[in-house]
């Protein structure tokens, strides 16, 4: 039996001002997405549990980036075709596809994909597919696929079980004989993933629902996919999917019920984390009793798509004389080679960030002393980008007033202790530890005892209301707070 296999990953923000090229992307095709470094992830587990039933892999190409801009036409239809060369003689085929990927001219890049792969494989060769929660699913991706399963955590942490999932349906398609059934319900709801964590309410009693449906036995799987929110396209919203073993009927009253849930229980999704607008978050994380307060500046979190060169929570900060502070990190190049040129232990006087994303900030003028420099070499831990073609590009770090400001010759998200660690910059030294993120990451949570989110500008402004949608179906909630709703 031989299953062709493949991921495909990227969250496309249309509100940040570049493209998403090749060169962005970590690459590999063929044989080598075997290698070590996929077993943490979604393909990884599809390979592990293929392998566990003895299939011979057709691999085709992994691809991923860090979440940014529209994706150039040309990177995605080189990885199409990686996928499409391979599509033939094979049993079935099993991906992991974020969900969330828009490229130039195509709204949903994923769902373009799967229709061509279809049509090359031929209506009886089944498909599963693995997703991100925040993959914005169209319903004509549910009648192209088979099965599909998205992630049930956020912070996500079960990448591994949602590949393990997409390819258990699959083999019990191909092994078992299952016919699949899938109901899909879409609410117009735009979520922003820090409105979402799945540890805190009302999330978290959303997914004991999806658990209590995966219960039972005639259902494969559930899920709830919230959507990637900063994408102005015009089919977006949260999404309930429910796959069954034959049954039409349950699949949707399933799906349906799920999804009007979720929708009566709209107006008590707000930021789970304790969050003010910019001021009175840098006011409360100065004046907290903990020895560390971790300060999210949201609206520029690369993690969903930011530039990481807006500097107005910094600004904040500086303006309030915040001393014991670290902010990770402003995307400067140019801010970079005037601290390389000073070299360690120089004073200079720079004028950084508000260089790409001018809609939503303006260059600050900073002076300091460099305290820091490296060629920045690639990190290899916690970090999702271990495939990446080259290293980080030369880091800076520009004490300012008792401020350690990280300057990035490229945009870098900041996920784990361990890369400020691997800069020589303890987090828990700090009084502030500034991450230019939404919700902390699990690893960030570990060691956190309190944090604050920020209500930030930016491409990823979790006040919806706030950014400029033009192409989105209205009406859609919080932009049109009377919407209504009802199953189809």
């Amino acid at each position: 039996m031989r299953v062709l296999i493949g991921a495909i990953g990227h969250e496309s923000n249309t509100f940040t001002p570049f493209l998403t090229r090749l060169e962005d992307f970590y690459v590999r095709y063929g044989p080598e997405i075997l290698d070590s470094p996929i077993r943490r992830g979604a393909l990884g587990g599809i390979v592990a549990t293929l392998q566990a039933h003895d299939v011979e892999l057709v691999p085709t190409v992994a691809a991923g980036a860090m979440p940014g801009g529209v994706v150039e036409r040309r990177a995605y239809e080189i990885f199409k075709q990686a996928v499409l060369d391979q599509a033939h003689d094979v049993d079935g085929a099993c991906l992991f596809l974020h969900g969330a990927m828009r490229a130039e001219g195509l709204d949903y890049a994923e769902n373009d994909l799967l229709c061509d792969l279809r049509a090359a494989l031929g209506p009886d060769v089944p498909i599963t597919i693995g997703l991100d929660m925040h993959a914005n699913i169209v319903r004509e991706m549910a009648e192209t696929v088979d099965a599909m399963v998205a992630y049930h955590t956020a912070p996500h942490t079960d990448a591994h079980e949602t590949g393990e999932q997409a390819a258990r349906m699959l083999m019990q398609i191909l092994q078992d004989g299952v016919r699949t059934k899938i109901g899909f319900a879409k609410i117009p709801f735009l979520l922003p993933g820090e409105m979402a964590q799945t540890a805190l309410d009302p999330m978290a009693s959303m997914m004991r629902m999806v658990a209590d449906i995966e219960a039972h036995p005639k259902v494969l799987s559930a899920s709830l996919a919230n959507g990637h929110c900063w994408a102005d396209v015009p089919d977006i919203g949260v999404i309930a999917v429910v796959v069954t073993d034959g049954d039409a009927e349950l699949a949707q009253a399933e799906a349906n019920r799920l999804a009007y849930t979720f929708w009566e229980r709209r107006a008590e999704f707000g930021v789970s984390a304790e969050a003010y607008p910019v001021k009175d978050a840098v006011a409360a994380a100065m004046a907290a009793d903990e020895t560390t307060v971790f300060l999210s500046d949201s609206g520029d979190n690369p993690g969903a798509g930011g530039t990481t060169d807006v500097p107005v929570l910094l600004k904040a900060l500086l303006d309030r004389k915040a001393t014991g502070v670290v902010m990770a990190s402003i995307w400067d190049v140019e801010a970079v080679e005037a601290c390389m040129a000073a070299g360690v232990g120089q004073q200079v006087t720079l004028s950084i960030g508000g260089k790409l994303d001018v809609r939503h900030g303006t260059p600050l003028e900073v002076s300091g002393q460099v305290r820091l420099l490296t060629d920045g070499q690639p990190y290899h831990g916690g970090i999702r980008r271990s495939w990446m073609r080259g290293g980080h590009g030369p880091i800076a770090v520009l004490n300012a007033e008792g401020v350690d400001i990280i300057l990035s010759s490229t945009r870098l998200s900041f996920g784990d202790p361990a890369q400020l660690r691997s800069l020589g910059l303890e987090p828990l030294d700090y009084r502030i530890v500034v991450l230019k993120r939404g919700y902390l990451t699990a690893p960030f949570q570990a060691i956190s005892q309190r944090s604050i989110l920020a209500f930030s500008p930016g491409a990823t402004n979790c006040d919806l209301t706030q950014m400029t949608f033009e192409r989105v179906q209205r009406p859609m909630y919080p932009l049109d707070p009377d919407a209504t709703w009802q199953p189809d």
